[in-house]
């Protein structure tokens, strides 16, 4: 298993000191890249506690999206200020490569081939109590609500699946899509502004983005992890806690930390820290991704690898792998 290093990371290697640094990180990363292939686990939402390995195979990147860090202005978008970020958490571009592909693998492996998992088995369950016209990406949540009360003793993971299908009311689009975005090991069909085909027509804005579609899936997994708060009896603990979306402000956080998506179309997200600092991610494929991982970096360097009262290290969700086990 190995990675090609980017061309990008050329620009950083700028005399023999900087090269000999980069040689010796390329080295440690394959090492420990090789000898990390057997023992990465994933959570998965649907079992909490059971452990699934991930597929050595390797993806590429296209592109690369620096990151950035302001305060105040968050229109501000600088190359050098991505540079100097990158520094202080000591980020290193091959890192931000490996730790994409990552939590590609992550998203697939852990959400989108367990919900493919899950729907196919309702659907043939669905198939076998005779109501073969009532299966997922034919109805609405709604009538799949009913059906989860009235047969949940023959589907008992069909109250699980629902959150995730709320993103989009097209149901037949959504379901069609998170197929797609499952085959492969690493969203290979993936556009971050746009998605699909809608049967024989072209993707539209009343269809949700690829990234919305990721995000509310990482959402959802999160929310089914995170213990029930008293104040969100829906259960979406982290969406409600951790996540604020345009036109909502920033003023809105109820939290030290939030992701932001303050751009719909495009998608774009960032990360909102306290004392008004905001991590800015550039605009582009990777912008979801970049700012999932300095989410996770973050928290792995601050809070101990804790979400709340969920460890996400080894012994919990473990997802601090996607960024290298951070301290």
């Amino acid at each position: 298993y190995s990675f090609t290093p980017s061309p990008n990371i050329r620009k950083n290697v700028k005399d023999l000191n900087h090269l000999k640094d980069y040689l010796k990180e390329y080295e440690e990363k394959e090492k420990w890249l090789v000898r990390g292939q057997g023992d990465r686990t994933v959570s998965t939402g649907w079992q909490p506690r059971h452990t699934e390995t991930l597929p050595p195979r390797p993806y590429y990147l296209a592109t690369q999206n620096q990151i950035v860090s302001v305060s105040g202005d968050t229109s501000y978008y600088n190359q050098q200020a991505a540079d100097v970020l990158l520094e202080r958490l000591n980020i290193s571009q091959f890192s931000l490569d490996t730790w994409t592909e990552n939590v590609r693998k992550w998203i697939t492996q852990t959400i989108f081939k367990h919900l493919v998992h899950e729907i196919e088995t309702i659907n043939t369950v669905l198939e076998q109590l005779g109501s073969a016209e009532c299966k997922v990406g034919s109805v609405s949540t709604a009538v799949l609500s009913k059906i989860s009360v009235n047969k949940q003793e023959h589907m008992p993971n069909i109250a699980l699946l629902l959150p995730y299908l709320e993103v989009c009311v097209n149901q037949e689009y959504l379901t069609r899509r998170i197929f797609e975005l499952a085959e492969g090991s690493c969203l290979g069909c993936y556009k971050w502004d746009s998605g699909g085909t809608n049967k024989t027509l072209p993707w539209n804005k009343e269809l949700p983005t690829d990234a919305q579609i990721v995000f509310h899936c990482i959402a959802t997994y999160l929310d089914s992890h995170l213990p029930r708060n008293p104040m969100y009896p829906e259960g979406r603990t982290f969406s409600t806690q951790y996540f604020i979306q345009t036109p909502s402000k920033v003023e809105t956080k109820k939290k030290d930390f939030a992701l932001f998506q303050s751009s719909i179309h495009p998608p774009h997200f960032k990360l909102l820290l306290p004392n008004d600092e905001v991590w800015e991610v550039n605009r582009g494929r990777n912008n979801l991704f970049h700012a999932m991982i300095l989410l996770l970096h973050y928290l792995g360097t601050e809070y101990h690898g804790m979400l709340g009262s969920v460890n996400l290290g080894p012994t919990g969700l473990n997802m601090l792998w996607i960024v290298g086990n951070p301290r």
